[in-house]
């Protein structure tokens, strides 16, 4: 049967960071910003997660927990994004979003695959433990968002224009968010390609009838998943394209 759908993780697939830290960090620096010079219990508030966060990061070393994960964003939600105006936070993604660096990290490999692929009529979309509207202020500015059918990711939880915090619904889950995804669209699984580059993706392996390594992927983690799920691990651009043809 002819593949007819492409999903793809986008921290560590479409976009080289691994984990959401450079956006949240950039958030912290114009949260603190802004805290000057009237807030400041907030900006003493940033300046205690600040130290706090170097500990957890020099634990994280080359292998992300999930325990840690959840526990860098409660030190995040609690002592930076609660209580911050919403506005605030989009200002600082939207500026984000068009740096260099931030467009310079950009896998235009898939995202040219992923263009070719949704204009010659196969659905696209992302499915991502990260922040939403990131990821669309991103890929608007790289001029990509247009060819994808959905995007399904965590969002800020706010109130009365507020920040409340950052969720993590999706992180952990992402087997279980696939298969509702698939039900919602009436998508065949053994019509879907997959494309991921992590473990956090392994389940979503298992659950569709290509699954495909990130061009990103860790060399070990493809040996690893082609042996295991069969999973193709494409040699370059063409050869990524080729295979969803």
């Amino acid at each position: 049967m002819a593949l007819n759908a492409i999903i793809c993780d986008w921290n560590g697939t479409i976009i080289k960071y691994r984990t959401e830290r450079p956006l949240l960090e950039n958030v912290a620096v114009d949260v603190f910003k802004a805290s000057i010079p009237f807030h400041p219990f907030k900006m003493a508030r940033i300046l205690r997660a600040r130290r706090e966060l170097r500990t957890l990061y020099r634990e994280w070393q080359h292998h992300v927990e999930a325990d840690s994960v959840r526990e860098i964003f409660k030190i995040y939600n609690d002592k930076i994004i609660s209580g911050t105006p919403v506005s605030i936070i989009r200002r600082s993604i939207d500026e984000y979003a068009t740096h260099q660096h931030t467009q310079a990290a950009l896998d235009h490999r898939i995202l040219r695959t992923i263009k070719e692929c949704h204009i010659a009529g196969k659905t696209t979309g992302i499915l991502s433990a990260g922040y939403r509207y990131g990821i669309e202020r991103i890929l608007t500015v790289a001029g990509y968002h247009e060819y994808l059918d959905f995007l399904e990711a965590d969002y800020l939880e706010e109130n009365d224009g507020k920040a409340i915090e950052f969720r993590l619904d999706i992180y952990t889950r992402k087997a279980d968010e696939l298969l509702k995804l698939l039900s919602e669209r009436s998508l065949e699984a053994s019509r879907v390609a997959y494309v991921g580059d992590s473990e956090d993706d392994e389940g979503c392996f298992e659950i569709v009838g290509y699954p495909v390594l990130a061009l990103l992927a860790p060399d070990e983690l493809k040996d690893r998943y082609a042996q295991k799920y069969k999973a193709f691990v494409p040699k370059d651009e063409t050869d990524l394209m080729n295979y969803f043809k």
